[in-house]
């Protein structure tokens, strides 16, 4: 199973985009019938791909050790994929090598979760992905609401208006902003430096968007001292 709790293990993602407006397909939004919603699915948030563009596949081992495989994936940078049928236990990401299946990351999804979030981040050193898992429903994440995730290994202040929270290294929290008269509000990203002094690292006025999940990533970055990168998710969770 993979933790992530090495920041520098992660490939830097230099070329993402602090902000990156994704139009998800409208098959992706729909679940389907009352019977689709109750079984497992996952929705995969690839933040930076191994590989410009790699076809993964979703596989879990039977108790003889054989692999049963749940579904194909598509993964590149900046990218959600369309939801997919999971299973509680130990998922792999595997790629195709002939007859048989190599794992490139292994995960737990949640016994009793009806639908999961997992997050991304290469690991070039050892050519793996590590995944942090997230239940929606559990976490609250909703419309109108940010996920803040710190992958770095300093502490982050996040403005979200006038709404403050403090993100330690390998944290996660779910906030909603506060907004001006005007639909707008302040995102405010700061860094304590080794001083205890505060840096800004990231400062833009965005508008709230009531019908999104906006994600917000930090990560370490040499001059900023934390770089942001927002990633909106559209739809439903169902």
């Amino acid at each position: 199973m993979l933790h992530i709790l090495s920041p520098q293990a992660f490939l830097k993602p230099a070329a993402l985009s602090l902000s990156l407006f994704l139009l998800i397909p409208a098959a992706a939004q729909q679940g389907g019938g009352d019977g689709e919603k109750s079984k497992p699915m996952i929705r995969f948030i690839c933040v930076a791909s191994l590989e410009e563009k790699q076809q993964a596949v979703l596989a879990a081992k039977n108790e003889e050790g054989e692999w049963q495989e749940l579904g194909e994936v598509g993964l590149r940078s900046s990218f959600i994929t369309d939801w997919l049928p999971a299973k509680a236990g130990e998922l792999h990401l595997t790629l195709r090598e002939g007859d048989t299946l190599k794992s490139i990351g292994s995960f737990d999804y949640p016994v009793g979760s009806r639908r999961v979030l997992a997050v991304l981040l290469p690991d070039t050193k050892n050519q793996k992905y590590r995944a942090m898992i997230l239940d929606p429903e559990k976490n609250r994440f909703e419309k109108g609401s940010v996920l803040i995730v710190n992958f770095s290994n300093s502490n982050g202040l996040v403005m979200l208006g006038s709404r403050r929270e403090i993100i330690r290294p390998g944290q996660k929290t779910v906030a909603k902003p506060a907004l001006e008269d005007n639909g707008m509000y302040r995102l405010l990203v700061v860094q304590e430096d080794a001083e205890k002094k505060a840096v800004p690292c990231y400062d833009r006025y965005i508008p709230g968007n009531p019908d999104s999940r906006d994600m917000l990533f930090l990560f370490p970055d040499k001059t900023l001292g934390l770089k942001a990168f927002s990633l909106p998710m559209f739809g439903s969770l169902d």
